[in-house]
């Protein structure tokens, strides 16, 4: 829970420094709009809010270090590291996913709005191309960043409440043991647990708790509404469910990044329009469905071809938590 508390307060505290330091700079500058620090609105919006969201990354692995006692690694996988070689087929069955996601909808909303603009007004040439490097640029830490507080960092620390029947039956034996020491008495075999305390502890253990925790905490990240906060939260719960499923987040951060690149792309064709309120589509919620049932299932079916490792040493897999705008109607999953 301290580590909760650090990494709470030190985004907070890190967010309003760097809005503060903007704010600055404009007056200093003489900037009636901060906007122009970057040669348009929509494109400083967009990037302050990437670099307030990246921000996420160093103070988790603060938290991780100096207040877990533990390396940042263990967030990335069972194996206390990114496993690229895995991280690198995810990102290719991404592209697919994604491809065939964008195509799917934009074939939908062809028929179902029949004579109505798929996109809006085009911003022009050069405006595109300066967001889109400032995009790719960032995006993938965006991504990264959410997966790191989220799927990483706050599953792990749901998940470490609960506890294996040895464990807890270790724990009963040292306090037994530390009760004997004090009183000079002789020690005797510790309490067996009620019922409803190992019930509790199985459901601490399991994952279905940090895969929900994970999954609602995401969803109110994102100020959508309707379809679209629809769309976000079944993502993140099946990101979650995923990382929980393959020990690690390479697979969530791939079809993260590739997901919002190309979301975001659309939005820096059309201007880079705000997407807060967005209410999107059914046409929408139904293309990220049939993306993330397509990735899922190609992904569990390469770990398990690849012998994938799923839990840290001496854990079995079902053991508990070990790691983890309608242009096109698709809400940003960031």
């Amino acid at each position: 829970m301290l580590a909760l508390l650090v990494a709470v307060s030190s985004i907070l505290l890190l967010s309003v420094f760097v809005i503060l330091v903007v704010e600055l700079l404009a007056i200093i500058r003489k900037i009636p709009n901060n906007a122009e620090l970057l040669g348009g609105d929509p494109l400083f919006d967009l990037v302050l809010n990437l670099l307030l969201i990246i921000l996420m990354i160093p103070v988790v692995a603060f938290a991780v270090r100096f207040v877990q006692k533990r390396r940042f690694g263990s967030l990335s996988s069972v194996e206390g590291r990114l496993r690229w070689s895995w991280l690198w087929v995810c990102a290719l069955v991404s592209l697919v996913c994604v491809a065939l996601s964008f195509g799917y909808l934009i074939t939908l909303l062809t028929v179902t709005d029949a004579g109505e603009p798929l996109f809006g007004e085009p911003v022009g040439l050069r405006p595109f191309l300066i967001s889109m490097a400032f995009i790719i640029a960032l995006v993938p830490f965006q991504a990264a960043a959410e997966e790191y507080a989220t799927r990483g960092f706050l599953m792990q620390l749901v998940g470490s409440y609960g506890s294996t029947p040895a464990e807890r039956a270790a724990r009963r034996a040292r306090k037994a043991e530390q009760r004997a020491a004090r009183t000079g008495a002789a020690l005797e075999n510790p309490p067996a647990e009620s019922r409803l305390v190992a019930s509790w502890n199985r459901f601490l253990a399991a994952p279905l708790l940090g895969i929900l925790v994970s999954g609602l905490v995401f969803t109110v990240m994102h100020d959508y509404l309707d379809w679209a906060l629809a769309d976000v939260a079944l993502f993140g719960l099946a990101m979650a469910w995923l990382t929980w499923y393959t020990g690690g987040l390479e697979a969530a951060i791939t079809l993260h990044v590739v997901h919002n690149l190309g979301a975001f792309g659309f939005s820096a064709y059309e201007g880079l329009p705000d997407p807060s309120g967005s209410t999107g589509s059914w046409e929408g919620l139904s293309a990220t469905a049939i993306e993330i049932v397509l990735y899922c299932l190609i992904v569990v079916w390469l770990a398990r071809r690849r012998g994938l490792r799923r839990t840290t040493p001496g854990r079995n897999d079902s053991g508990s938590l070990q790691t983890p705008a309608r242009h096109a109607g698709r809400s940003l999953q960031g």
